[in-house]
Formats: structure tokens, sequence, C-alpha cells
């Protein structure tokens, strides 16, 4: 569960920690009351994928609901799809639509490399050895057919986005 911190705009006013919609809902009624009307989200607690999506997403008072209803339950996997199609400046409804088809590759370039050939492709014995696997993966990183997005995490179709 991600725990945020709604800080008014207001210096008169003190803010409060909330860590579901209904107790945000109840801290901005309370606030409201008191005549503050606007806050901002600060990401306090939770777990790191969680907390980085948060930072990611720019959760901000019009956006709460929306982390409640898609955001909060992601797993890793669907979080770091979702921070790669945020990053390219993608919306919050268009990344919900895409980011399935975004594809993963946990290893190195040079594994993904090694990889895509051996199983699209026939190499004689005689040739295995003079594949530079290296020199692939970087022409392919600099040719942007794949995305180094985390150390040993890269997406295999970054053109598509």
């Amino acid at each position: 569960m991600t725990e945020f911190y709604a800080q008014p705009y207001s210096l008169d006013h003190t803010g409060f920690y909330f860590n579901s919609i209904e107790s945000f809902e109840a801290g901005m009624e309370k606030l409201n009351s008191q005549g503050c009307e606007e806050v901002e989200i600060q990401v306090i607690d939770g777990e790191t994928h969680l907390v980085g999506l948060a930072a990611a997403a720019h959760i901000h008072q019009g956006s709460v609901h929306d982390w409640y209803e898609e955001l909060e339950d992601l797993d890793e996997t669907a979080a770091t799809q979702i921070m790669f199609l945020l990053d390219l400046g993608y919306n919050i409804s268009d990344t919900m639509d895409r980011y399935e088809d975004v594809c993963l590759f946990e290893g190195t370039a040079s594994d993904y490399a090694y990889e895509l050939i051996n199983e699209t492709t026939e190499i004689p014995e005689t040739l295995r050895y003079y594949i530079d696997y290296d020199a692939i993966a970087r022409d392919m990183k600099i040719n942007g057919e794949i995305t180094e997005i985390e150390r040993e995490l890269i997406v295999t179709n970054a053109q598509e986005f």
C-alpha cells in the first residue's frame, strides 16, 4: 500500500497522510471546510515499483482517483511498462491502453542480440564464433530498436512507441 501526503499550498493549513481514496476524500473535505481547496500530493512510502510509478505518473489532486482505480494494484512488470510510456510523454489513459504492448527482456543487450539471432537465423557451426553480439547490440541501441531502461532490463520493441 502506498502512502501519500496532501500538502496544502496555503501556509495557514495543515496537510494529512492518506493511503486510500476514502481517507483522501475525508481529508479534503476537512480542508475544504477550513477554506483550503488545493494541495500538492507527495509520495511518502510504499513498494519501490509503486513509488517510482507514482512519481512518473505525477500524481496530483486531480489524478488521485486514477491512482486508486487503475495504478495502485499493478505488479512490478506492469509498473515498469507504464513508466516507460509515461517517460515517452504518454498520458495516463493512453498508457493504460498500451502498456501491455511494451515487450521487456531481462538480460543484457548482448544477451538479447544472441537470443534474437539464434532464434531467427540458421547459423553454420563454422561461423558461430565470428559473430560479435556486443556490436550487434550496440547497433540496435543506436538505431533505437531496443532501449535499456534499467540495468539488464530492455524494451525490445521501442520503435513501436
